[in-house]
């Protein structure tokens, strides 16, 4: 029988050779919602419904240390805006405050449009402001609309055509999805094709964003295995992110962050409440960013400033391929 004191000398020499993980050695990008189209102040009073107060939500999650925003607009009535005027004057009001953080916008406008006419207007006048006005757009890769005012309709030509059009603009497309056939179409259509450039921005819609748009990613929390699993079919160079919405926003991010995701947005378009178990209602996008920050600072993994967010995201890239384009194109006028 060995010695008691040489087999216990085994196993402590095992324990310090382990090698280092990697899975959250690389910096975390927060992208903040503050405002979006569906909640209101009658399910929480503190939701940003004006501009002020919208750009004002904007500020405060980003001196938190959210280096993203995911760009909505409201009309002065609180209603939700696809004004491509109104998104124009909301960013540059934010821009004015964070003139560096990245502007992630959805970009359709005209409802009544479908393919490059959905984005078009939004896309046309955004970039024409500068680069610094929409430099991702997020695409919803799902089948069917929100409501019966607005349906559209996601084919490989419509799809293809959005993204040759972002692209042509200096603008990366995020493809935001609940269900693996999303992803499927993402790769079939876009990836294997060469259409979609690297590194492909992969969204994941979790909580009950997922539930609401008809997808198995609902509030149970058996469905962090759904998330986990979906995420092993994203492309080998995939920026992954996730967009974790109702009660269970938070365990869903920090399940994300363990994960190794690059990115997690949180804010008030995505919850009204603090904690899964709680009645306690969020007060503001910022203390949702600084959970997040907290979270993951507990667990070794680095906040991404906006400058480290948009190398993560392909932005530069993107920059310099429609800065070369243009130059071609100019020498051969």
């Amino acid at each position: 029988m060995a010695d008691i004191k040489e087999l216990y000398s085994g196993i402590l020499t095992s324990l310090h050779r382990e090698a280092p993980h990697k899975t959250l050695a690389k910096k975390l990008i927060i992208n903040v919602a503050p405002t979006g189209s569906f909640t209101n102040r009658e399910q929480n009073p503190g939701q940003p419904y004006t501009m002020e107060e919208n750009v004002k939500s904007v500020v405060e999650a980003y001196k938190a240390g959210a280096s993203v925003w995911h760009a909505h607009a409201r009309e002065k009535n609180g209603l939700p805006s696809k004004d491509p005027k109104v998104m124009k004057e909301t960013i540059a009001r934010v821009l004015e405050q964070c003139p560096d953080i990245v502007t992630s916008v959805i970009p359709y406008a005209d409802y009544n449009a479908q393919g490059v006419d959905l984005i078009k207007p939004c896309v046309d006048m955004l970039t024409a402001a500068g680069p610094q006005y929409m430099q991702s757009a997020v695409l919803l890769i799902q089948t069917t609309g929100f409501s019966e005012k607005f349906t559209y309709s996601i084919t490989q030509k419509t799809l293809t055509d959005q993204v040759k059009y972002l692209e042509d603009h200096g603008v990366r497309p995020e493809y935001q999805s609940t269900s693996y056939q999303g992803t499927k179409d993402v790769l079939d259509w876009l990836v294997d094709t060469g259409i979609a450039k690297d590194p492909p921005l992969m969204n994941i819609m979790t909580g009950f964003h997922g539930y609401s748009h008809g997808s198995p990613i609902g509030p149970d929390p058996w469905n962090y295995i759904y998330m986990m699993t979906m995420q092993q079919t994203f492309p080998a160079k995939a920026v992954k992110g996730v967009c974790a919405g109702g009660r269970n926003w938070m365990p869903f991010s920090t399940m994300a962050i363990m994960l190794g995701f690059d990115m997690v947005r949180v804010g008030m378009e995505d919850t009204v409440f603090v904690y899964p178990h709680r009645e306690e209602k969020i007060q503001s996008s910022a203390q949702a960013v600084r959970k997040i920050v907290a979270i993951a600072n507990e667990l070794g993994r680095e906040i991404a400033t906006p400058a480290e967010a948009r190398e993560i995201m392909g932005i530069n890239a993107a920059a310099k391929r429609v800065g070369a384009g243009k130059a071609e194109a100019d020498a051969l006028a």
